[in-house]
């Protein structure tokens, strides 16, 4: 079955990028992006303090799924999911313009990113759109997970944004395609403890699953898709810490990083948000003490890495929200290359045995070091 719209293949950034499911499946690209989730997944291991999966029974293994996160942290909100999610393969709506080069579109699909159109790629691109809802009506009739950020943008507020259309648009095409779809949605809250710092945790929550035909039966009266809207909203400031609109913003964050608060456990944090005579729940320090002595002998025998990386950070990072993004990428990228060559280095002056003695060890080091710490700027 192919996923291009008649007439669509020469859309700028090549709609999907390929021709047929059997180039998408074929093996080598299933095997590709089987050793991808694996590296990335290793990776995250030894990156993150701790990463953890709450109401995974929420999702649905024998119907269509949309999940809906809110987006908080750039590229890591759905790398991470990637890595872990129990899909085999989901599916990723992402912003076009990064489908640049054929190449790109060619990696991107392997990965099942497919590109959504927004108004700044130029109003002219939009109509290719419609091949894509249509692809996602495709998808969704083979019982696929489907994940797209609802709020359309990313920010490190602890706060749930206005939800965009897009989400009910794909729904709504999808229905008029095969409208005995069955379609779920799953509310997604993405949690870190410090989003931006190292080392960090995070927690995905996945909400109860919400019946899109409930919604859509009822698209006469006009106000299926605001309804919608509204729930979707509502359940995921229950997922995620959400600070009000009308609250003081930069006030209550502060109080609540001073605390600090445990924003692993968003149900309770909003609690106390709405009601201050609630128990806030407290970031634990276990091994934090720990983690205090430990970081001038980190930073002593990762000095290299830290310093390039500290000049990176100040001159390639244009967004805050891209800042763990960057991190995470330098890391798992340089990190192999540093132990190499401190392994070749440390060769020549003690042997092979020490050298990978001393590597493994300098690698068991910075994994205690992360695991027991919380996160830091």
């Amino acid at each position: 079955m192919g996923y291009l719209a008649p007439g669509e293949r020469d859309a700028p950034g090549g709609i999907l990028g390929l021709e047929t499911q059997e180039e998408i499946n074929c093996n080598s690209g299933r095997m590709i992006y089987g050793i991808l989730k694996i590296l990335v997944r290793f990776g995250f291991f030894c990156y993150y303090r701790e990463v953890r999966w709450e109401g995974l029974e929420h999702i649905p293994k024998d119907k269509p799924v949309m999940l809906l996160p809110n987006h908080q942290n750039a590229l890591l909100d759905p790398l991470l999911y990637a890595a872990y999610a129990p899909a085999a393969r989901p599916w990723f709506l992402t912003r076009a313009d990064v489908f640049t080069r054929p190449w790109l579109k060619r990696f991107f699909r392997m990965l099942h990113m497919i590109p959504i159109y927004r108004l700044r790629d130029g109003r002219d691109n939009l109509k290719y759109n419609e091949g894509i809802f249509d692809s996602c009506a495709d998808l969704f009739r083979e019982n696929a997970q489907l994940l797209l950020f609802p709020e359309a943008n990313h920010n490190l507020r602890r706060q749930v944004r206005p939800l965009s259309k897009g989400f009910t648009r794909i729904l709504q095409a999808s229905l008029e395609k095969y409208p005995d779809l069955d379609i779920q949605i799953v509310p997604v809250g993405i949690n870190y403890q410090q989003a931006a710092g190292f080392p960090d945790s995070v927690c995905f929550r996945f909400g109860k699953q919400i019946a899109v035909s409930d919604y859509f039966a009822n698209q006469q009266d006009g106000h299926w898709v605001t309804t919608l809207k509204e729930t979707v909203f509502s359940s995921l400031t229950r997922l995620t810490t959400h600070i009000p609109p009308e609250a003081d913003y930069e006030q209550l964050a502060a109080s609540l990083e001073e605390v600090p608060a445990d924003f692993l456990q968003p149900d309770t944090v909003n609690d106390y948000i709405l009601d201050k005579h609630s128990e806030l729940p407290r970031r634990q320090n276990t091994w934090s003490r720990l983690h205090r002595i430990l970081r001038p002998f980190f930073t002593l025998w990762n000095l290299p890495v830290l310093l390039a990386w500290k000049w990176i950070a100040a001159n390639k990072v244009w967004e805050p929200e891209f800042l763990s993004t960057f991190r995470f990428g330098y890391a798992f990228l340089v990190y192999p290359l540093y132990f190499t060559i401190l392994g070749i280095a440390l060769s020549f002056f003690a042997g092979t045995g020490y050298a990978l003695a001393g590597v493994l060890l300098l690698f068991l080091f910075n994994l205690l070091y992360v695991k027991t710490g919380q996160a830091a700027t």
